[in-house]
């Protein structure tokens, strides 16, 4: 199985830690990168709402890994 290194960030994909560690282990063999991010400015409304409507809910997460491990 292969190590996997899941980002979930509530900020763009661009600059900052997510970033970093992305480039630091991506080009590493057996490394699986997934992030989610905010992919545009985010909108003004309820945490719960936003985070569903940009993928980095906890459900989100759950999902995302259940995706990755089960590639």
């Amino acid at each position: 199985m292969a190590d996997v290194n899941l980002q979930s960030t509530c900020f763009f994909i661009l600059g900052g830690l997510g970033e970093a560690v992305a480039g630091a282990v991506s080009h590493r063999p057996g490394i699986t990168v997934k992030r989610l991010f905010v992919p545009e400015i985010p909108r003004s409304g309820k945490s719960e709402e936003l985070m569903e409507k940009y993928g980095i809910s906890s459900a989100c997460i759950v999902k995302a890994v259940q995706n990755v491990l089960s590639a």
